[in-house]
This record gives structure tokens, sequence and C-alpha cells, in this order.
């Protein structure tokens, strides 16, 4: 079994390094992130960084390595347990292939038995009391533990808190456009950013603008932040490179959750959008 994981776990470590895993596949570059499937999405991340690969295909080799000698085969194992973990966590959240997946419960499972046959090595390095000095206030050790989960919960929830949801939250296409009145027409996208198709609203207060209509462009889109005032039914827009006092306010009507009307004026143009949430 020890021979049989190490032949596995290397020839898998072998592939990163040799690039038959994770190598580039030009055909995802022209693919737009929200079409890639579980599989493109998962090999064209970690195809990133080759350096990152190596690092990976390395400890594969090294903990598969280790497996062939019996002195080493326990930190073998613990090297190998959390990577064969991780990609097997991977392969059924991320739709990889069924062969790969099999492959990773075999692997994984192997691991498990060779780290079992050591276990009463292991339970007394992870149960053992450790010796410290004790603490006189034994009665604060409770109210300490508990503060300790409480403060990390509470550093993440005062962030959500301080940033909540925003009903506008979403993908806009502008169904209209008037500019000054003359009505922006299907192809005019084409000649000037300014004639957005879509417009993006995140729930951390970020806006932008696109006027291409099949693929978002970052060199061309218009880039802002916003905050809402429910009162005036306003969003105040405050586009990136502008001046602090440069805030453009955009009055919003027949807002029912899937569609909205904009008024506005950006710059010298007074602007009138129908947007319906894709």
């Amino acid at each position: 079994m020890r021979y049989f994981l190490a032949y596995q776990v290397s020839a898998y470590g072998f592939a990163k390094i040799l690039k038959t895993q994770f190598g580039h596949v030009y055909m995802r570059d022209n693919t737009t992130v929200g079409q890639l499937s579980g599989f493109d999405l998962t090999w064209n991340y970690f195809g990133h960084s080759y350096t990152f690969a190596v690092i990976l295909g390395l400890l594969q080799i090294g903990g598969g390595v280790m497996l062939l000698f019996r002195r080493t085969t326990l930190l073998g194992t613990c090297i190998l347990l959390p990577v064969m973990l991780n990609i097997v966590l991977i392969n059924v959240f991320y739709d990889i292939a069924t062969g790969a997946f099999i492959n990773s419960i075999i692997i994984t499972t192997g691991l498990l038995y060779l780290l079992l046959l050591r276990w009463p090595d292991i339970k007394p390095v992870l149960f053992k009391e450790v010796v410290i000095p004790p603490l006189r206030l034994s009665f604060a050790k409770p109210v300490l533990k508990l503060l300790v989960i409480g403060l990390a919960f509470y550093s993440i929830y005062r962030y959500v808190a301080a940033v909540p949801s925003s009903t506008f939250t979403g993908k806009w296409k502008v169904k209209e456009f008037k500019r000054n009145g003359k009505t922006v027409g299907e192809n005019d996208w084409m000649n000037g950013a300014q004639n957005w198709c879509y417009i993006y609203i995140e729930d951390d207060g970020r806006i932008s603008f696109c006027a291409n209509p099949y693929v978002f462009e970052a060199n061309r889109a218009w880039f802002g932040r916003y905050n809402y005032n429910a009162n005036q039914k306003t969003f105040n827009v405050h586009f990136d490179g502008g001046t602090n006092n440069d805030t453009t306010k955009v009055k919003i009507s027949n807002y029912n959750g899937k569609q909205m009307q904009w008024d506005t004026k950006v710059y010298d143009d007074t602007l009138k959008l129908k947007l319906v949430k894709e």
C-alpha cells in the first residue's frame, strides 16, 4: 500500500511540474468567468501560478518518497493527508472528473489507514495535557475561552453590519437610455464608454458602468462608490478620479425590485435611464 500510494501521489506531483496538470488552455482566456465550469474555473485558478503548482507538486513527490521508508512513513502521511483532503473537497464541490474524484478517495483512504496504524503513537501527542503554570483565577478560564470565539465573531459581524446588503445589488441592463432628450442607440456603445449598457451595483458600496453589452471591459468601464438615501430615494454616486465634492445625485423612481428608472445629471449631460435587473 505504501508503494502504491507513493506512486499515485508522485505521479500527480510530476504532472504539476511538467505542466500536464493545470496547463494553460488558450480557449479559456476568451471565456467569461460566469461561463466557466467548476473544472475549468479550478484549473484556470491553480494554473495561474506555476510556482504554486511546483510547490504543491514537490509536496506530493516529497511525501511520496517518505512513504517508501518505514521511518518516515508517518511524516509523509502527515504531509500528504491535508493536501489530499483538500483535493477531495475540490473534486466534490467543483465537479471535477469522476475518475479524479475516485482516485482522490482511494489515496485519502489509504493515507488514513496508514495513520491509524500509528494511532497508539499519535494519541498521546494529540491529547496529552500540556503542563503549564496554572491560572489561579480558574473561574475565568471559561469566560476567556468564550471571549476568544466571541471576539472572532464580533470582528467579522461588525464589518457585515457596517455594510448591510442592498436591495439594489445586482446586474442591471439599460433598456432605455436618453441623453439630453436624445435616445442612445443599441450600437452607440461602440462610439463611447459613456454609452452604458450595464450597471453593476455591489453590496459593499461599489458601482460600475460598462458600455460593452457582451463582456465587462475594465479598461473602458466607469467606476465609483455610492450610498442610498432612503428618505429622498436617491443614489449619491462618486466616480473614481473625481474631486471630493464631485458627487452625482441619481433620482430613483418606479422601483419594484426588478426594474427602476434613473434621472440624473452627469457633468453637462442630463440622463434618463430605464434599468431591468438580470
